[in-house]
């Protein structure tokens, strides 16, 4: 068996311990009790590994099992980097994973607002595992009396302490609101509740352009709105266990750019 930092992806970071993403502090590229051994270097990494499969239970207290609030952001940017790298590591190991949601529950660090839109899988593209990411979905990646009901029982029953808003390049959902063309059956619910969000945005800008400025557009009003529609997330930012923050992910490149924070609490 695996030691839980193995596999969990903000546990082991390849990039090592000046890595924001790393935070397995029994793994630290530092000198080791054991003469001319550096707990980084391959001597020392074969012999954990062995040691692993005989006591694994041993690792548990050494490795971290939550993201902490504080390193949310980076520890998504590291996942991201791992991901456009090639170098992924979440989805290697997940059977220990998944027999431990199963029986214990789930905990997860991070809610996430997406697009349904299938070139976006949250969790590859941020190198995260079964029960790391609470995520609602939906075509443009808005929100509902549902969804922020949903992200309400995750704040407050599972432990959700950072809430990304994740827009995409290209999404089909935006550029049909900034086209304003009629879309059939429950469609134009679509257009209608992303209508708002891109209001702001300079009716005279080339169609590309005016694309991805609404897509940045409906992404900074649903940090807002998240927090607008429910007293309990309001809530919780206002006492510090909650933030919001914003990203839009490049189709195209597989790249996550996190955007300055406005109407969220800030990275510190």
């Amino acid at each position: 068996m695996w030691p839980s930092c193995w596999w969990r992806p903000w546990l082991a970071d390849d990039a090592g311990a000046n890595d924001p993403g790393t935070v397995c502090y029994g793994m630290r590229n530092t000198r080791s009790t054991f003469p001319g051994v550096t707990l980084m270097s391959s001597r020392w990494i074969r012999f954990v590994v062995a040691l692993a499969a005989f006591c694994h239970p041993c690792w548990q207290s050494v490795c971290v099992a939550e993201v902490p609030p504080q390193k949310a952001r980076a520890v998504l940017e590291a996942g991201n980097r791992r991901f456009l790298d090639g170098k992924a590591i979440a989805h290697t190991w997940q059977q220990e994973k998944v027999a431990k949601t199963g029986a214990n529950g789930q905990s997860p660090s991070i809610g996430v607002l997406t697009c349904a839109d299938s070139r976006v899988p949250v969790e590859m593209i941020f190198d995260m595992g079964v029960g790391d990411m609470f995520v609602c979905r939906n075509a443009g990646g808005f929100d509902t009396p549902e969804v922020n009901a949903t992200f309400e029982y995750g704040v407050a029953a599972l432990g959700v302490h950072t809430i990304l808003v994740l827009g995409h390049t290209k999404c089909g959902a935006v550029t049909a609101t900034v086209e304003g063309k009629p879309l059939p059956g429950n469609m134009s619910r679509l257009t209608d509740a992303l209508r708002p969000g891109i209001a702001t945005i300079q009716a005279n800008l080339p169609k590309d352009a005016k694309v991805d400025a609404a897509v940045e557009a409906v992404v900074r009003f649903q940090m807002r709105i998240l927090l607008e529609n429910s007293d309990i997330l309001a809530a919780a930012r206002k006492q510090g266990t909650l933030r919001v923050i914003g990203a839009i992910y490049d189709v195209d490149s597989g790249r996550v750019e996190f955007l300055e924070d406005e109407g969220a609490t800030p990275e510190p």
